[in-house]
């Protein structure tokens, strides 16, 4: 069943690139792609590996708040393995596999890896909220906007605000509520047996929200550099301002579990919301194909460690 259900949400994810296409000339498309600046896509590249080296730099952090001494290129490596294996799985849950992988890698105890992932996760979310909801405020001001999408997207918005506070409730409210809601959540029910030690870790953690606001927020702005260099690499002529408001309001649509990472999804938000500020559809998703690229590249860097793990 798990593995037809797998199946169905990569046919969905295809189906949808496909529909994507007949709509598009896919000969401009090609063209927008080959005539890609190297030097830009290669920067951003770069500047999603800083992402993913304060990514890693928090996780790191707050294992040692809890008495852990581990070698950084140990979380390092165990973090780009949680991230390779979330490129495809969907709405990016592979990402809370890195538990095990760090296990294996550093000998951290997977409930205490959780614990280090989870509410800052949780805060991940809350932070996308709050910039979606200033991107739609932000595109409502300078263009027309279809009343649907504005729907669609206050729904996503929701939806993901829900997620993070339901995170935050498992991590630092009463246990029993915490065990009747993660006992449903797929990869997390095998942990319902150890929440008290995850929520004891917590206590920890709990009192580090600042550092974790503040290294979510400097993620954030190399996210948003990886998008404003990718633009700049297929001619786009939008500030990093506007990027910085963007990328929340789209990679919301990757946390969908409906295909792989989003796939389908996030081409087509992409198409739509940059239609907002006059960019052909061809672009849009030219943009949306090197940011799925770019992504890929640099978090293959966690492969051998999901290999490692797997053995």
């Amino acid at each position: 069943m798990k593995k037809l259900r797998i199946f169905l949400q990569i046919i969905i994810g295809v189906a949808i690139i496909i529909y994507i296409l007949m709509k598009l000339d896919f000969r401009e498309v090609i063209s927008v792609l080959g005539n890609t600046n190297l030097l830009f896509f290669l920067l951003a590249c770069f500047s999603y590996l800083c992402l993913n080296f304060i990514l890693s730099s928090r996780l790191f952090y707050l294992l040692t708040k809890i008495g852990y001494r581990v070698k950084f290129p140990k979380v390092f490596f165990s973090h780009m393995g949680g991230m390779v294996v979330g490129d495809i799985t969907p709405g990016r849950s592979g990402y809370f596999l890195t538990p095990p992988i760090l296990k294996k890698n550093a000998g951290v105890r997977i409930t205490d890896g959780m614990a280090c992932i989870f509410a800052p996760q949780a805060v991940e979310f809350i932070l996308k909220v709050a910039g979606a909801v200033a991107a739609l405020v932000f595109i409502s001001r300078i263009s027309d906007i279809n009343r649907n999408f504005i729907i669609s997207a206050l729904v996503g918005v929701i939806l993901l605000m829900v997620v993070g506070v339901l995170m935050l409730i498992i991590s630092w409210k009463s246990e029993n509520i915490s065990s009747a809601f993660l006992s449903k959540i797929p990869y997390l029910r095998n942990f319902t047996e150890n929440l008290a030690s995850f929520k004891e870790r917590n206590i920890g953690i709990k009192g580090s929200a600042g550092a974790i606001i503040l290294l979510s927020m400097t993620g954030w702005f190399f996210a948003a550099m990886q998008w404003f260099f990718i633009g700049k690499a297929i001619g786009l002529n939008l500030s990093y301002f506007t990027f910085f408001l963007l990328h929340p309001l789209i990679t919301i649509l990757m946390f969908i579990p409906v295909s792989p990472a989003g796939l389908g999804l996030m081409e087509g938000g992409v198409i739509v919301v940059f239609s907002f500020f006059g960019i052909p559809s061809a672009q849009g998703l030219a943009f949306s194909v090197l940011v799925r690229v770019s992504i890929l590249l640099v978090d293959l860097l966690g492969l051998k460690s999901v290999l490692t793990a797997s053995k």
